[in-house]
């Protein structure tokens, strides 16, 4: 038979003790479908190469994974295809499997990441057909509603790694936004540029590292001339490269006229204001808006994230700011959360202040600022070596694992009303947030957050700045640094203790995406964070429900990198999580870009087309999107 028909008369049944693990759910020319009770074996059925005897081969490739979990009992289904990848010829349907080792998909997992993460970073505008010839379609009816809608998708993220002839840690890499306007009439203008702040445009120019910050260097630390260099390299890093926010909203009437910026943020970074359509850079957000000035004083260094209020209508902003030496020699970290009005006005500010702590994201409900206290303790002896060039800045400070972590919670509304510690049970390392909202008619405050159980700062993302490689399987099995798990926390707001804790039964997950801010949502979506040789890169995407907790998992396959997904309602939706999920993929192999399309409401069916975005970009980091809008 040709070997293009093999998929239709194929069939694999794989039993253990006479009990099916693998069957067959359906076939067609080119695909097999296949069935299992069993999750793993269905991702690890993902690994293996199909291999027919004269030398065409099946690829195996996920096409979707649905998982269903049920608190009392898991119970899971799962799926995945098997995609006909030979050259037409003859050839017989005697078949062999053949799998790849730990060790070997370590190493494709590291290639794959330096790939994308060092790929050249170039301004890019571009005008793409959604219905064009390379776009692949498995829902034509649900693909032609989502062309129908409206709106732009800004998302930043990392520029090419490598500056000159050294590479830089990826949280520090220069900032490199990304814009994708739907017309709603078939069309996508796809824009990219690099974020061009002072630190950024000079080594650009230069062509090297110029300031080390706090996890790169600018020399090797192996020698004398090399810790000088170090040494007297200036160590901020502002990059502007995690998030992307629009604010005043589209369409806002404004008593001063002030149009939508762009709004660009890293960590401990001042705030950059960028043109919506073109994404050049205007400067710093206080002074392109000198009425921010007294709200941002000079120096002011703010978290990237950043949270919207949708029903009062606030843009809610955090300046944190590190105390050293602090109360009682052990430091403090200060948050100020301000929230502005539609006409950049500030409505309230409130102020705290606790012992030495690190958080990189918090949530906003009602009533509250969330803050996770993740415990962290400063390494007074290293900050001498770090003053002379001789180690990282991540080595002045680690985290304090023998000491629980906590909740801050803000009141947002009466200055005078006390601010709450609520401690867990145990350590954790609250990177993102999920959805976080008050039930007032059970008096609980429910918090969904994506935890570390251990972690180790440094070498995110298998970043090793002694060696200069990238090694994210390394990083992500060394034990110092466990996936990332969802738990779910529910604070009684009377006695304001944790009156349940649950760690939500569903793969790795991080970079969550929701409905809104400050209120009740059932679903979120995330990365998955599962790969049989680690957890790092991201591989999938997964729709939560955090009820029932059932979820669906999405694998895009080896030799990929997902991103986070983004939730975009349907114009006139019925209920909350009805819309599209969209998530840009890095493909190493093929060196290229595009988007993946889901309806929300049919996401076990697995993407309803994939639009190609064109040569390889950096992985994308945090964005945001914005119904019936084309700056």
């Amino acid at each position: 038979l040709p070997s293009k028909d093999i998929a239709k008369y194929l069939e694999i049944v794989l039993t253990q003790d006479n009990t099916s693990l693998l069957s067959t759910v359906r076939t067609s020319q080119s695909s097999i479908m296949f069935q299992s009770t069993n999750c793993s074996l269905l991702m690890h059925l993902a690994s293996l190469s199909l291999t027919v005897s004269n030398g065409g081969a099946f690829i195996v490739q996920p096409r979707h994974a649905l998982s269903t979990h049920h608190p009392l009992g898991p119970e899971t289904r799962s799926y995945a295809t098997v995609v006909n990848d030979a050259a037409p010829v003859p050839a017989t349907v005697e078949a062999s499997i053949t799998s790849t080792s730990p060790q070997e998909r370590a190493i494709e997992a590291k290639k794959t990441w330096s790939t994308i993460a060092l790929h050249p970073t170039e301004n890019r505008q571009v005008s793409i057909p959604l219905h064009g010839e390379a776009t692949v379609v498995h829902n034509q009816r649900l693909f032609d509603e989502f062309t129908s809608v409206k709106g732009t998708y800004f998302i930043n993220g990392l520029a090419n790694c490598q500056i000159g002839d050294r590479l830089i840690h990826p949280f520090e890499a220069h900032g490199y936004v990304k814009s994708l306007a739907f017309d709603g009439e078939g069309q996508l203008q796809f824009t990219s540029r690099i974020v061009e702040t002072p630190i950024t445009k000079k080594e650009l120019q230069k062509n090297k590292i110029l300031n080390r910050g706090v996890m790169s260097t600018v020399a090797d630390m192996d020698s004398i001339w090399g810790n000088f260099q170090n040494a007297i390299s200036p160590m901020e890093r502002d990059t502007a490269n995690l998030t992307a926010d629009l604010w005043p909203p589209p369409g806002t009437k404004n008593a001063d006229n002030i149009d939508p910026l762009l709004i660009v943020c890293t960590d401990n970074g001042e705030p950059y204001a960028l043109d919506p359509k073109t994404l050049e850079t205007k400067g710093r957000l206080r002074d392109v808006l000198p009425k921010l000035q007294d709200a941002f004083p000079e120096g002011s260094k703010c978290l990237a994230h950043t949270r919207y209020d949708e029903a009062r209508n606030r843009f809610v902003m955090c300046i944190n700011t590190m105390v050293i030496p602090g109360d009682d020699m052990m430091g403090n970290s200060q948050m100020e959360f301000i929230e502005f009005d539609d006409n950049f006005d500030v409505v309230s500010t409130r102020e705290f202040s606790t012992r030495f702590m690190v958080f990189h994201d918090w949530v906003l409900t009602q009533n509250y600022y969330v803050v996770p206290k993740n415990p962290a303790y400063l390494r007074w002896g290293n900050i001498a070596k770090f003053s002379f060039g001789q180690t990282l800045g991540t080595d002045v400070f680690a985290m304090e694992e023998e000491t629980n972590g906590e909740f801050i919670l803000i009141p947002r509304h009466d200055p005078s009303a006390v601010v709450r510690e609520i401690p867990s049970d145990k350590f954790f390392n609250c990177f993102h947030f999920g959805p976080a909202f008050e039930d007032q008619t059970q008096d609980e405050l429910v918090i969904n957050g994506c935890i570390f159980d251990a972690y180790t700062f440094g070498g995110e993302m298998g970043f090793n700045g002694k060696s200069q490689e990238f090694d994210p399987m390394a990083w992500g099995t060394s034990g110092k640094n466990p996936a990332p798990r969802l738990d779910q926390f529910v604070i009684d707001t009377n006695t304001f203790e944790i009156k349940r804790k649950e760690r939500v039964p569903v793969i790795p997950v991080d970079m969550p995406n929701f409905s809104g801010d400050a209120k009740y949502c059932k679903y979120s979506y995330f990365l998955g964070a599962s790969r049989p040789e680690g957890w790092f890169p991201f591989r999938q995407l997964v729709k939560l429900d955090l009820e029932s907790f059932e979820s669906i998992v999405y694998d895009v396959g080896d030799g990929q990198v997902a991103s986070e997904p983004m939730f975009i309602a349907r114009a006139g939706a019925k209920s909350e999580d009805d819309g599209f999920v969209i998530s840009i993929v890095h493909n190493a192999e093929s060196k290229s870009a595009r988007i993946l399309i889901w309806d929300s409401l049919t996401f076990g069916d697995g993407p309803i087309a994939e639009c190609p975005l064109g040569d390889l970009i950096p992985w994308c980091v945090h964005g945001s999107f914005y119904q019936d809008y084309n700056p």
